[in-house]
């Protein structure tokens, strides 16, 4: 047997399923050029293949297999365009998106989880990499609740689930998901996730302001009602008896309604003028001014309205200007003097002390008052907050708040010191260029 007849011999053998040992090539048969093989089988039986019968059916099958080849292809750069294409919508997603299977393993993710939950490049996302683990639950203030959701999925596995889960820095994140189903079955998650911190916020925020307005009300009509009481008992006596008293009678009843007004006045301001500094409506606007004139008069109008107690300014400068906001730093001191005079015995002394360190000014109101209770400073500066013992005296709870915005707005800084029976220090430090 040649070369060639050799290898027709293997290639017939594997065509019919028959070891090549088993097979012996016995002789060719031309009928017109279209030859006939036989061979002898051990168990002495003749095979006869017609090649040309053979070659047809060959190239057929050829033709077949490159049609299917073919195929595949065409299936298999679908099937990457498919996956392009998903991979394109993940990416594109807002939020954080992660698959788990049913075992917990992590199937895919996209740059939006990673950057949310600020990944390290070094890490595996894996459920099986201790570190990963480790990493999540070291950023969650509750870690069993992303622990029990995320990689326990077969613990809840038909419902949808929704969770908040809390950062230890501070942020917020929500996170949705619905079972994965592939036909008919559940191959597990996926998971969306947003953050939601300035919501979370806003919701506190709305929940405070809330609280305040209820506040606000409740204050308002407690604080109103006095005046108002004493302006309508005041009228009332008056009105039976103004043909009958004399001026000296009338008079204590007029100086009553005098004071209810200017305390009615006086509340309405704080309100309004508070209502402004929370719209930011208030612009600094600073201008050259002379301060220790400037404190002179302040103290002289409050002595105007005020002849009980007596305000004692010291400045260490007979002159010194800075560049300071007039219309705010007024109702700083205002507030401060008023609250002074008003929380003092009538006899006592409020001093007012001005002096300067490089760039900033330092304004001092010392009193010999009831003092601050020591629970009631920390929450001073909230809006519509009072001292608890304060007992009965008149006041909306905004003057100290208005005074840290407006101190605010000057980029300065106040502090306080206070004892209960002894007085109270506010020291009020804003920066100013000379």
């Amino acid at each position: 047997m040649n070369t060639d007849d050799y290898t027709l011999v293997r290639s017939i053998s594997k065509l019919v399923l028959k070891p090549q040992a088993e097979l012996t090539f016995a002789h060719a048969i031309d009928h017109c050029r279209r030859f006939n093989y036989v061979f002898r089988c051990q168990s002495d039986e003749l095979v006869e293949l017609n090649m040309q019968t053979w070659i047809e059916e060959l190239k057929e099958v050829n033709k077949n297999l490159q049609q299917e080849v073919v195929e595949l292809k065409q299936k298999e750069a679908d099937l990457e365009k498919s996956v392009a294409l998903l991979r394109s919508i993940q990416e594109s997603a807002a939020n954080g998106m992660i698959a788990v299977s049913l075992e917990g393993d992590i199937i895919s993710f996209n740059q939006q989880f990673v950057d949310m939950w600020q990944l390290p490049n070094s890490l595996a996302i894996s459920r099986k990499s201790f570190q990963c683990q480790v990493f999540f639950e070291n950023q969650l203030k509750q870690p069993q609740l992303f622990r029990d959701s995320m990689w326990e999925v077969k613990c809840d596995l038909h419902s949808d689930r929704y969770d908040i889960l809390e950062l230890k820095d501070g942020r917020v994140f929500a996170q949705y998901s619905r079972p994965q189903w592939l036909d008919e079955k559940i191959i597990g998650r996926v998971w969306s996730i947003w953050d939601i911190s300035e919501l979370s916020q806003a919701l506190e925020q709305s929940k405070q302001l809330s609280e305040l307005r209820a506040q606000f009300v409740s204050m308002l009509s407690h604080q109103l009602r006095t005046p108002l009481n004493v302006i309508s008992f005041s009228n009332s006596v008056l009105k039976r008896h103004i043909n009958s008293w004399t001026g000296e009678k009338t008079r204590p009843l007029l100086e009553r309604i005098q004071t209810a007004v200017e305390q009615l006045s006086k509340m309405l301001d704080d309100i309004l003028f508070f209502a402004k500094a929370e719209a930011a409506k208030l612009h600094f606007e600073a201008k050259p001014l002379n301060l220790v004139r400037f404190c002179h008069e302040i103290v002289a109008q409050i002595h105007t309205c005020s002849s009980q107690n007596r305000i004692n300014f010291v400045s260490q400068d007979s002159c010194v200007t800075a560049f300071i906001d007039k219309k705010l730093l007024e109702p700083i001191l205002k507030n401060l003097l008023d609250n002074a005079i008003k929380y003092s015995p009538s006899d006592a002394v409020v001093d007012l002390k001005l002096s300067s360190e490089q760039e900033t000014v330092i304004f001092q109101v010392i009193d010999r008052g009831i003092g601050i209770p020591i629970g009631d400073q920390q929450r001073l500066f909230e809006p519509f907050y009072r001292g608890s013992n304060i007992a009965s005296l008149p006041g909306t709870g905004l003057g100290l708040s208005i005074v840290k915005t407006l101190v605010d707005l000057h980029g300065g800084h106040i502090d306080m010191k206070s004892e209960v029976g002894v007085g109270t220090t506010f020291t009020i430090m804003l920066p100013s260029v000379k």
